[in-house]
């Protein structure tokens, strides 16, 4: 299996530039192209360890992202994300090009494919047990997903829950990536766990500065491994309180799950049946905190009382 890591800098661009190159994260292979420099130097810290192809091939989404004229390469110096040739965002700099790359593929799986619920919900695993942590932005979500990754959970995404199957059989699908992080919960990461390996800085974006944190390379190689969903969590950081655990009953839980859902009125029927069936058999809880450490704490008690 050939990994980008094996590739040479002359091939992976040359790959790039001709429309050759292919990801594979989990289930799904991109077709990325693109001249960008600052796009390849990000996917070159970031994805190392992921299956790829240089000479074409099978994939079902094809991703480009190019200087958005050539008057915006010269002077503007924007790029643009495309999807099939379609453009759904507005030009971004440069320097934003792999943080606009990871926007752009969530938004491609999450408004493309429909074989899945998809939430908008991490989701990590311990001792085979499926945890989604679902939540706005701004809730503490992403840093305490990377926290946990970094203590040797397995990731699944930090963006994205893919929920296949029916009860008693719910599955989620791993679709692991780099955990996006912004501000200060960078540094938080970095001085909690200094092997941790970002990819680069995206400074004055709509939501501040942003990196990725690398996946873990068990969470890459195992990513055909499904989890059932074990307990579904709602997180939320304050500063400054103490640790508050509390059920969240299943009724309330699937209203707050709809929520954050990309493609429930999509699916229809078996959207509501699929998530009326994860409510019924993942018990939730909401989680706040202001300590990652208490906050890891009490998810290890929870999976301990499942097990029990």
């Amino acid at each position: 299996m050939l990994r980008l890591k094996d590739v040479s800098d002359a091939d992976f661009s040359h790959s790039l530039r001709c429309g050759n190159f292919r990801l594979h994260i989990g289930a799904f292979s991109l077709r990325i192209d693109s001249n960008v420099d600052a796009l390849r130097m990000g996917l070159r810290q970031v994805y190392p360890h992921y299956p790829v192809s240089l000479s074409g091939g099978y994939y079902d989404f094809d991703l480009a992202i190019h200087p958005a004229s050539l008057l915006r390469q010269w002077f503007r110096r924007n790029v643009v994300f495309s999807l099939s040739g379609q453009a759904p965002f507005l030009p971004m700099v440069v320097d934003h090009a792999h943080a606009l790359f990871e926007w752009g593929l969530n938004w491609t799986i999450g408004s493309s494919v429909h074989q899945y619920l998809i939430l908008h919900s991490a989701v990590v695993e311990s001792r085979g047990k499926g945890v989604m942590l679902s939540a706005a932005s701004g809730s503490g979500k992403s840093t305490l997903t990377a926290e946990l990754a970094m203590r040797g959970w397995r990731l699944f995404s930090d963006e994205l829950a893919l929920i296949d199957g029916a009860a008693p059989r719910l599955q989620l699908v791993p679709f692991p990536r780099p955990v996006s992080l912004k501000n200060q919960s960078i540094d938080l990461i970095r001085r909690r766990h200094p092997e941790a390996q970002f990819g680069p800085l995206a400074h004055a974006t709509q939501k501040g500065t942003i990196a990725h944190l690398r996946a873990p390379d068990a969470s890459v190689d195992r990513a055909a491994e499904t989890a059932p969903p074990s307990l579904i969590i709602f997180p939320k950081w304050t500063a400054g309180a103490p640790l508050r655990v509390q059920p969240v009953g299943a009724g309330r839980a699937a209203m707050r799950l709809i929520d954050q859902s990309f493609n429930y009125p999509v699916l229809g029927p078996l959207g509501f049946s699929r998530l009326a069936d994860l409510a019924q058999s993942a018990p939730a809880w909401e989680i706040e905190y202001s300590s990652l450490d208490d906050a890891v704490d009490a998810l290890d008690d929870l999976l301990a009382d499942d097990d029990a």
